[in-house]
């Protein structure tokens, strides 16, 4: 699942090539992706707004528009959103790029989709980019489509005033890049908190955006085991995960976050932080502080974990 550095990703890549554009219209093969409203119902809302602003909360896309309305999209698990132009399989006969028709007619990854990528380039290329279940139509005549493999995405649709109603908004734990975020509050959270960190940290009710992959990496230049109980943390360890916490979310945001897996940026290409871990998915691997350690792997509450077992204690 995306986390809050490719959320964030997504969002400055938004509000450099959306804002100030009006919707047109929308598409979904998957109308269960709405959550508050029918289809018919958010095509009518959305037509003809704005987009003012967007931002993130957690893992959430929050996009403002017009009239005092606001989208929120989470992305779930396979999705991740795309921005450029896409044509309905009827429409493309009428194409004129033969060698993107012969890519796509003769690629069987694009057998089930309605609709296809109009340009050459990583949208057409990566089978990540594929699985497009809804879309937003701009009046620039683009489009920003959600690829979405396993259909978990969400999207909500409420007035400015009710969105933290909707979903988890209202329930989500504070923002760790915040400001505001100091240490003492930081501490504040623990106090009768138990758990193992690693479960606490992903904890988006605890502290909102960090997931599998950012539990991991903090953990590992804390020099903390993933299952060490909070109970016995002391204010030196709380200090450690809290810097690393900072740096380790800033890093990944300035590599355009993690593309391991499913999640690519706005316009399809990867991002590069799967390049610069230290533990997560490096099981077999030498620990790169060259201390002896051979990164490992468990299950903590249901989700892998990776450390290195002579760093982390």
């Amino acid at each position: 699942m995306p986390e809050l550095p490719e959320v964030e990703t997504i969002v400055r890549q938004l509000n450099k090539k959306v804002k100030g554009f009006k919707l047109t219209d929308a598409w979904t093969d998957w109308p269960k992706t709405i959550k508050t409203h029918s289809l018919p119902q958010f095509r009518k809302e959305i037509k003809g707004r704005e987009i003012l602003h967007v931002k993130r909360r957690a893992k959430y896309i929050i996009i403002k528009l017009s009239g005092h309305k606001t989208m929120a999209i989470h992305q779930k698990i396979s999705g991740h959103l795309l921005y450029g132009k896409w044509i309905p399989r009827k429409e493309l006969i009428k194409l004129k790029d033969k060698e993107l028709i012969s890519k796509i007619k003769n690629n069987d990854k694009f057998d089930n989709q309605k609709w296809l990528p109009a340009e050459n380039g990583p949208l057409a290329d990566d089978p990540f980019n594929r699985h497009i279940r809804f879309i937003l139509f701009l009046n620039n005549g683009k489009m920003i489509g959600l690829s979405d493999l396993r259909r978990f995405g969400k999207i909500y649709l409420a007035d400015n005033d009710k969105i933290g109603s909707v979903g988890d908004i209202g329930r989500l734990g504070p923002e760790p890049l915040d400001p505001k975020f100091t240490f003492k509050k930081f501490k504040e959270l623990f106090k009768n908190k138990k758990g193992k960190v690693k479960q606490v940290l992903m904890d988006p009710f605890f502290i909102a955006g960090i997931g599998n992959i950012y539990s991991d990496e903090i953990l590992w230049y804390s020099g903390i085991l993933p299952t060490h109980r909070v109970e016995s943390l002391d204010t030196q360890d709380l200090k450690k995960i809290y810097k690393y916490i900072k740096f380790v979310l800033k890093k990944a945001i300035k590599a355009k976050g993690d593309s391991e897996q499913d999640y690519r940026k706005l316009d399809g290409t990867k991002g590069d932080f799967q390049n610069m871990t230290k533990a997560y998915q490096k099981t077999g691997q030498k620990c790169s502080k060259n201390d002896g350690g051979i990164i490992k792997r468990l299950k903590v509450g249901g989700r892998s974990a990776h450390y290195c077992p002579i760093h982390q204690k």
